[in-house]
């Protein structure tokens, strides 16, 4: 099963099917990604690193995320925020936050379709993506998964998952190679599979697992996981990056009460305060 599935996940299916089972969004991708390739032949990419940081009606926290990425990042890296569909302000935020660029998505495009045009719309050799609840603690944070790509090592490096895939929590991704294999972060489940009968690595597939198995493996890099640097407090390390995902308690919309994130921000003070 897992072979057929990977043979024709639905960003590699014709036009015409995307048309006849109404995926808009993959049509969009597929656009971006003809965009990317036409905009590199009359401005080619530039070295350097964007940044790509995905927001859902997380204003607060993945605000607290971009101001660790501006602060710890090299100068010229740029950061590119996508809104999707937020309805908590976010947009009006972002809007107007300087020294970042914005996509401001009308309606949620899903976590995976966001993170493919944003790879498809950088500028830089090298793209990160890193989720809006994971945040960086030291300026060194680029350079576990981006060194191995600027040197030509890789093409793929970060977070290893549970699965031995990398993860979209902080991955780095050559943006030519994204483009040029087209290559996807989106979930896929094998035909007839409903969520409810999901089973992640067998039947179904995560937000960029399909990425790391079309890349040679010679050509993959793991940033494995480390111990929290203080004890007791949620969240996930992977270089310089803490992780806290089911560390900040969420509504179903994605929104984040005030106790939740205060907890958060005392974690990160804490986490941030231990490595320095």
């Amino acid at each position: 099963m897992r072979a057929r599935a990977l043979a024709r996940p639905p960003w590699e299916r014709s036009l015409f099917e995307d048309l006849a089972a109404r995926r808009p969004w993959n049509i969009v991708v597929r656009a971006a990604r003809v965009w990317a390739l036409l905009r590199r032949r009359v401005r080619p990419l530039r070295d350097g690193v964007t940044v790509v940081v995905v927001n859902w009606n997380t204003r607060e926290v993945t605000a607290d995320v971009v101001r660790a990425v501006q602060r710890l990042s090299p100068a010229g890296t740029e950061v590119l925020v996508i809104d999707n569909g937020s309805s908590d302000d976010s947009r009006g935020m972002f809007r107007k936050w300087t020294g970042i660029r914005t996509m401001l998505l009308r309606r949620n495009a899903g976590h995976g379709v966001a993170l493919d045009l944003g790879v498809c719309s950088s500028r830089t050799r090298i793209t990160v993506v890193l989720d809006s609840d994971a945040i960086p603690l030291t300026d060194q944070w680029l350079e576990p998964a981006v060194g191995p790509i600027r040197s030509g090592q890789a093409l793929l490096a970060g977070s290893r998952s549970k699965r031995n895939f990398v993860h979209p929590m902080y991955l780095a991704v050559d943006t030519t190679e994204f483009v040029n294999r087209r290559l996807s972060f989106q979930i896929h489940r094998a035909a007839g599979v409903a969520p409810q009968d999901s089973v992640w690595g067998e039947n179904s597939w995560d937000t960029a697992e399909l990425m790391t198995p079309r890349i040679d493996s010679t050509k993959v890099v793991f940033v494995e996981r480390t111990p929290n640097a203080v004890d007791g407090l949620p969240g996930m390390t992977a270089g310089a990056v803490v992780y806290h995902h089911g560390g900040v308690s969420r509504a179903a919309d994605g929104g984040v009460a005030d106790e939740a994130l205060a907890e958060w921000r005392q974690a990160c003070a804490a986490l941030a305060s231990a490595v320095d």
